[in-house]
């Protein structure tokens, strides 16, 4: 009778350590799978959290693209207009070599260089010694500073139209490289978006079967080390997010 009632006891208590290691373990589940679910949120929240920035970005980015293509537009006009600038003088240039009457000719230097209006110039005969008669222009002395100042300027403004046209060039290979770069990080964003989107779905899947694990009252090896790995992706593009 005593040994019954042992062994009836020891039955008890078996099964009452059983059911209080169940229920115990179903307490610290709860914990875990409580875990989980914040950790899930925390990834979602900081999922549109990532893709508001994103598409603020995309927003201000296609703003700049605009005024970029605005900008070599005009930029492009700017060259055409100058290529024209250039065609105009080349074509000034020949007219005044056409010119072949005397009158006409003096005319144009006096529209050419106004100041002349207001001291003694004109035009006289110097006979050379074979009996040619030459005309020579008769301009004060000093006038001739305008000639050579004009002279200087214009050796100048091609000297800065030279190298105006180099860094027009220049700046076009330099936008050409950013275009390219801009291309790459665009490349490399949706790359990491898809990327960041398969990593997201696998991660609610491996949760969901853990939770759902946990929530039977027993969890193998091999779920829990499933849950730190889905823990560690968490913990991964949080961090990426926060740099």
């Amino acid at each position: 009778m005593v040994n019954k009632l042992t062994t009836i006891v020891i039955i008890i208590a078996v099964v009452l350590v059983v059911m209080f290691a169940y229920f115990g373990g179903l307490w610290q589940n709860k914990e875990k799978i409580h875990q989980i679910e914040l950790e899930k949120e925390r990834l979602h929240s900081y999922s549109d959290s990532l893709y508001t920035v994103v598409s603020y970005r995309d927003s201000i980015e296609k703003m700049l693209k605009d005024q970029v293509i605005s900008h070599k537009e005009d930029a492009e006009g700017l060259r055409e207009k100058v290529e024209t600038m250039e065609e105009e003088r080349k074509e000034k240039q020949i007219n005044v070599r056409r010119l072949s009457n005397e009158k006409d000719l003096l005319k144009k230097f006096e529209n050419t260089f106004p100041e002349v209006r207001q001291s003694d110039w004109g035009v006289t005969e110097i006979e050379s010694e074979n009996g040619f008669v030459n005309k020579f222009l008769v301009v004060p002395l000093w006038f001739n500073e305008t000639f050579i100042i004009d002279h200087q300027n214009a050796l100048s403004y091609l000297a800065q139209r030279d190298t105006l046209i180099q860094l027009d060039s220049l700046n076009q290979v330099v936008i050409t490289l950013q275009d390219s770069v801009i291309i790459l990080e665009t490349l490399n964003r949706k790359a990491f978006e898809e990327g960041f989107n398969v990593a997201l779905m696998r991660y609610d899947e491996l949760s969901d079967e853990y939770i759902s694990e946990l929530k039977k009252g027993k969890v193998s090896l091999e779920w829990s080390i499933i849950g730190a790995v889905a823990a560690g992706v968490t913990g991964v593009f949080i961090g990426r997010g926060t740099k």
